[in-house]
């Protein structure tokens, strides 16, 4: 992946630096490192022109109808599942074309910050792309972009963190692609039933599973959906008894900090710890593996692959796969049938992808 540093590069002195997990197309090492906001770039090197907008310089390719311009804003690209969606995304829209135009993406990382992906999506709109891929950082707060968006007859596909529908319904030449947060929290009760019938979970005998969830951003509709679902499915069927919630903001570290800062007798007696995505639940994990207690049940939601990697391992007991391969097509598939009158389009504004329990 190449990140394109926001500074005044000249095309003939550009050159590539290696770090450790990035790319980076800069001028020299030192300049690279000390860069944060950083925009990518899919395109060769003769494709880009440099344009100020918003007080900065940054790269812009040029508009002709060779090209097919895709802008892919991401909510955070430090989180590993919007990396591994990202990366679908993109292996999606390698190499192709559209009605005989080539395929060319920018992707722009808002590092979690929604008045920095504001931004970036006007600067998406006034440098004239054909399409927005958009990862909203605040999925309550979409419909200024997408009525601006509609003015220029730009289509938006929202993926990963759904808006309302309404929202959705307002506007012409919009979908929403990703997976219903109410059937992981299902898949996630029916996972730890299957669990209290197959393991030995009632480690203090007081005849209730003692639990403890750990959310992502609070009030956060996906977080809302996920947990409502999951109390319903699992306490129709399993004595439940929840020791504490907490919020870790989607992150493995920010769930190994929260773990730490819980008590003793609540870190030793909980028997399962349900998780709104993977990263927490690996947080979760190293928390027990740095204090070197027994594992409780951990259950996350997403597939990541090092999720994956700690269930074959029997590290970690389960997660909900989101099935990122066919939601990455699905985006393209939406792309296609807007652009080439001959392809098929999705018959829905929202396409929800079947996902499925992933355990050892």
């Amino acid at each position: 992946m190449c990140r394109f540093l926001r500074q005044n590069c000249v095309r003939s002195q550009r050159k590539i630096c290696s770090m450790p997990n990035r790319t980076h197309c800069c001028l020299n090492r030192r300049s690279a490192m000390k860069k944060k906001n950083l925009i990518f770039s899919a395109v060769g090197v003769g494709l880009l022109a440099a344009a100020t907008v918003g007080g900065f310089v940054h790269f812009q390719k040029q508009h002709t109808d060779r090209f097919l311009k895709v802008g892919i804003a991401v909510y955070d690209l430090e989180d590993p599942y919007i990396q591994t969606l990202t990366d679908a995304i993109r292996s999606q829209l390698k190499d192709k074309t559209i009605d005989g135009r080539e395929i060319i993406y920018d992707v722009f990382d808002a590092s979690g910050s929604a008045l920095t992906q504001n931004t970036q999506l006007y600067e998406i709109l006034q440098q004239e792309y054909d399409v927005i891929l958009w990862n909203p950082v605040s999925p309550t707060n979409v419909v200024g972009i997408l009525e601006d968006a509609q003015e220029q007859d730009v289509p938006v596909i929202l993926f990963n963190r759904e808006p309302a529908k309404a929202d959705l319904e307002e506007q012409d030449n919009v979908w929403y692609v990703g997976t219903e947060a109410k059937e992981a929290g299902n898949m996630q009760g029916e996972m730890l039933i299957q669990a209290w019938n197959t393991c030995e979970m009632d480690k203090n005998r007081n005849g209730m599973l003692d639990y403890i969830l750990v959310e992502g951003e609070q009030a956060h509709t996906d977080v809302i959906n996920r947990t409502d679902a999951f109390l319903q499915t699992a306490s129709a069927a399993l004595p439940l008894n929840q020791l504490h919630v907490i919020s870790a903001d989607w992150a493995r570290t920010s769930a190994l900090r929260e773990m730490q800062n819980l008590s003793a007798e609540e870190t030793t007696e909980v028997e399962a710890v349900i998780c709104s995505n993977d990263s927490m639940a690996l947080g979760v994990a190293d928390f027990y593996a740095k204090q070197k207690l027994p594992l409780p049940v951990i259950i996350g939601i997403n597939g990541i692959q090092d999720m994956q990697d700690a269930i074959d391992a029997g590290v970690i007991y389960g997660t909900v796969d989101l099935n990122v391969p066919e939601q990455a097509k699905t985006i393209f598939a939406i792309i296609q049938g807007y652009f080439d009158a001959g392809a098929e389009m999705p018959k829905e504004k929202v396409c929800y992808l079947p996902q499925s329990p992933y355990t050892k």
